[in-house]
């Protein structure tokens, strides 16, 4: 079978974990080349995976390649994401396909433009655990969902120390790591129609006290909120709370949950494939609901994966720009909601992705492959 050749932009940490989860998940990728700034780290991928280190536009000039991956940090999204659209290339993009929202709608207008397809993670929202959890809300097994949450906890005053961008614009908690909530619980019902929030900064500036760190002792000025409270009136009227807090200590804590007026579902870091989905009703003890769907596993490039898939069948693809979009519009109605004290009213609309396939969650010889389920 032919794959789609694709290129590697960005060869940092995350590359080796999508060049690992191509090889050993997907057939349908075929990377030929990648790129980076960083020579050695190019040169480094290059070898460990066979393929061609190439620089950017010797990329984007040639006509064998169809796809990006644009593994690149987050304030570098938009600009080689653009370049490449103009060129005609396919992109799927890490998260988020931007640091603004505008940055981000400009994008899918030109993906529309020029006849490309555009897709953004996070795309754990296709692994088991999610796609289980869509599965138990749309067989009714918690009724009607009226309210839920959305909490994350970190410290990013140590990890920023390590990944100075955190601190920055588009490198906040809420773009960060708010993506994968949001797109996990959109996902399972749908848009979001109005937003009311409030924000805080728990420091102005940050001083790196790191021993042996290259910032150490310099000031870091935080250009976001690390602390974040909303409120999401979802179109279907749900009213799912939102929380991040990245000011508090390192041990890492999460929710994700849904309450029904016939049951109670809280699922697994939405961060991973593989968190598990429990069920309570009423008068009855909890239940781990098995898992209907496969991708359990690391399968950083789902998403791409099942773009590529749809762009050979002719169908929309899953981690669509229109959702990426509608969660960048939520990311940035919460700031705009947080910094003038009024509900923002969102504008952008989305068609909720069909689930995956239920089944497929084998690898053996009698067993359907999970990539069949991308058909």
């Amino acid at each position: 079978m032919k794959g789609i050749k694709t290129a590697i932009v960005g060869c940092g940490v995350i590359s080796d974990v999508y060049m690992r989860s191509f090889k050993e998940n997907f057939s349908i990728i075929e990377p030929v080349a990648c790129a980076d700034l960083d020579e050695s780290k190019m040169n480094e991928l290059a070898q460990r995976y066979q393929i061609k280190p190439m620089c950017y536009d010797d990329i984007l000039k040639d006509e064998s390649i169809e796809m990006i991956i644009n593994l690149t940090s987050p304030k570098a999204h938009y600009s080689l994401s653009k370049q490449a659209i103009l060129s005609g290339k396919h992109v799927y993009s890490e998260k988020m396909m931007a640091v603004t929202y505008e940055e981000g709608k400009e994008l899918c207008e030109l993906a529309l433009e020029h006849h490309v397809r555009f897709g953004a993670a996070p795309d754990t929202f296709l692994g088991g655990g999610i796609q289980t959890a869509r599965y138990a809300v749309e067989r009714g097994l918690v009724g009607k969902v009226l309210s839920g949450v959305l909490s994350l906890t970190r410290d990013y005053g140590v990890f920023g120390e390590n990944l100075p961008h955190l601190f920055g614009r588009g490198g906040s908690v809420l773009y960060d790591m708010g993506g994968y909530y949001l797109t996990a619980v959109c996902s399972i019902l749908g848009g979001v129609s109005r937003i009311a929030s409030f924000g805080m900064r728990t420091e102005d500036v940050h001083k790196v006290t790191r021993v042996g760190s290259p910032l150490f002792g310099k000031d870091i000025p935080l250009e976001e909120d690390n602390v974040i409270t909303a409120i999401l009136e979802f179109q279907n009227k749900a009213l799912i709370t939102l929380h991040l807090n990245s000011g508090t200590i390192i041990n890492e804590s999460y929710h994700l949950e849904l309450y029904g007026d016939k049951g109670i579902l809280r699922m697994g870091d939405p961060n991973t494939f593989c968190g598990k989905v429990i069920l309570e009703k009423a008068q009855n003890e909890q239940v781990i609901l098995p898992f209907t769907h496969g991708f359990q596993r690391e399968s950083r490039g789902l998403g791409a994966a099942e773009m590529a898939w749809s762009i050979l069948e002719g169908r929309p693809h899953r981690a669509s720009m229109e959702m990426a979009l509608h969660v960048m519009e939520i990311m940035h109605g919460i700031t705009t909601s947080a910094d003038s004290g009024k509900t923002y009213r969102m504008k952008t609309k989305f068609k909720q992705p069909k689930p995956l396939p239920e089944g497929f969650i084998g690898e053996g010889f009698w067993a359907a492959k999970e990539e069949s389920a991308l058909l």
